[in-house]
Formats: C-alpha cells, structure tokens, sequence
C-alpha cells in the first residue's frame, strides 16, 4: 500500500507446474528476481508424495519468500467429466481438449456429487495452504480466475458456465471453507475481473463483495506495451477505489514509465510463463525481449525481488 501510485512489484509465474524456472529465466536475463512468483494449483488431481507433482513439498515458495519475496497461488481447477469419471478439464464443451462438463450448478447443491468433490478438492488445496501458513508464508490466493470467459461469446471455464451469481456462491462457499473451517488466516483474496470494453457494467455485477475480496486484478494479453490505464480504471472503480488492482496476468509487460504518466497504478504485474524457455532465447513467448526485460527490471518503479523489505 505504501508503494501506491510509486512502483509496480514485478512477477512471474511458474512454469506449468511447481517450480521457480521461469523466474530464474528472468533473473538470467536481468540480473534480478521478480519480487512476486506465481503458482498453479492446475495438476492437483496428480498431486501425492512421490509422484511427478507434489504440492505438499513448498521448497519453490518457501526459497522465493525466505529471499524476501512475495507468493501467489491460482488454481486452474481440474473437475470430473459426468459422462466420463475418468476425464477431467477445466474448459467447458467445446473450448479445447480440457473440457468438462461439470456443473456448478449441482456442485453448490448439498447432497450431490459434484458438491462432494468440490469440498474434497478445496480440502486437499487447504492442506499447501496449512503448510505455507505453517511456515509463516502470506499468499495472494487467486482461484476462480477469469470467470466471465468473454462478455461477447460467453464464459471459458466451468465455474463461470452459468453466470455471475453462482460463481459468487462458490466464491463465498471457498472463501468460507477455507477461512471458518480450516481456520487458514494467511489469504489474501484475488479477485479476477474480466475486463473489455463497453462491459464495465457486467464487470461490476460480478464481483462477490468487499467482504470476500482483498484485491482485485484483469488479466490481459496485449500485443503493446502500452499501459491499460482504461482496463486499470475499470478495475478500480468496480470497487469504487476501495482495493488495489493488480495485472493478475500479462503477456506483454506495460511500459512502468507509461504506467507512472497515464495513472494506471496497477499494484503488480505477473508475466505469465513461456514454456520451458531456453536459457539462450532473445524474447519470451509474449515478445518480451531481453531488452524490454532489461529495462523493466532496471525501472525506477518497478519492485524487484532485491528491493524488497524484510516481511517476516
């Protein structure tokens, strides 16, 4: 908060899974670590002792905040397939190869299956979340990213299928589980408006409330550098300037220098991850190059990991 309208804290995500990689890649690049790296619950179904994925070990958030760096989890969450058990997705019919046609409609319904599952699923997320807290780690917990899919065409993932309302219910149905029942008290809630044009209106209806909500962010993938000072003042008067408003996901990353002029004080920025980028390559996946990564980690308002205080 005391860095508002100052500085922007610089992030990246993880690569696929549960791993530092990228942010390395980045601080190969620079010579600096993003002060924000991000993870993915999206494997969780695959997650146990042993396996190839483990979200019990926190080794990556652990070494990113025992270095004075903060911690975000989301989760691209995985659900059953009512016609096939055996497959899962997160995508509704018909928007790629991980699609399911799990309902939230029958998961908010005590008594079903559905609603069985989801509880299991945020029970099995509470158990990473027990553990960061335990090791006296804060996350900027994101889940249900995204929700509206487009205004124009629809929702994109199963918990937004039907609309704003019950994804505010499960919204408060996780938000509850997790904060009353398993007494996690280490989250600082994400909210993840969608953001386009002409829609500010929807963007407001689908916000869950002050009460459930700590932050919120949009996610955009733009093809400048620009500084999204437009989606930026959305985002800020859905809560009429009550929250922060972060970029929860960016492809290319805006000019700190064009953010600073426009007023776009976005309060983070996370560069989604390039897939298993190679150690020599001249861009990222966004057309970032190693130039614009030089500069904005160089950037007299941009946080890097080695400017950040001492938060324990």
């Amino acid at each position: 908060i005391e860095q508002y309208g100052k500085k922007i804290v610089s992030g990246a995500m993880a690569n696929v899974n549960n791993n530092n990689d990228f942010a390395d890649w980045i601080n190969s690049v620079t010579g600096k670590y993003p002060a924000l790296t991000g993870y993915d619950f999206i494997h969780l179904k695959d997650s146990k002792p042993g396996a190839w994925i483990d979200y019990s070990d926190i080794t990556p958030a652990r070494t990113q905040w025992q270095n004075n760096g903060l911690v975000t989890y989301m989760w691209h969450w995985n659900a059953p397939d009512a016609k096939d058990s055996d497959k899962y997705g997160f995508y509704i019919p018909g928007k790629g190869n991980d699609a399911t046609n799990f309902d939230i409609r029958e998961a908010l319904k005590e008594g079903t299956w559905q609603h069985d599952f989801i509880l299991a699923d945020i029970d099995k997320v509470a158990e990473t979340l027990r553990l960061l807290q335990d090791a006296g780690i804060p996350v900027l917990w994101r889940p249900l990213h995204e929700a509206a899919g487009d205004y124009r065409y629809g929702a994109w993932f199963w918990w937004g299928a039907h609309g704003d309302e019950y994804t505010k219910q499960l919204w408060i149905l996780m938000h509850d589980r997790l904060v009353k029942h398993h007494g996690l008290n280490n989250l600082i809630w994400v909210w993840t408006a969608q953001y386009q044009t002409g829609y500010e209106a929807q963007m407001k209806a689908s916000y869950p409330g002050d009460e459930y909500v700590d932050i919120v962010g949009v996610d955009l993938y733009p093809d400048n550098d620009s500084s999204q000072v437009t989606a930026y003042r959305a985002a800020l008067d859905m809560t009429s300037g009550k929250k922060l408003v972060c970029l929860a996901e960016i492809g290319r990353v805006p000019s700190p220098e064009k953010c600073m002029t426009d007023g776009a004080y976005w309060s983070w920025f996370m560069e989604w991850y390039t897939y298993n980028i190679d150690n020599n390559a001249t861009v990222d996946g966004f057309n970032n190059t190693r130039d614009a990564w030089k500069q904005i980690m160089a950037s007299p308002f941009v946080i890097t990991r080695d400017l950040m205080p001492n938060l324990k």
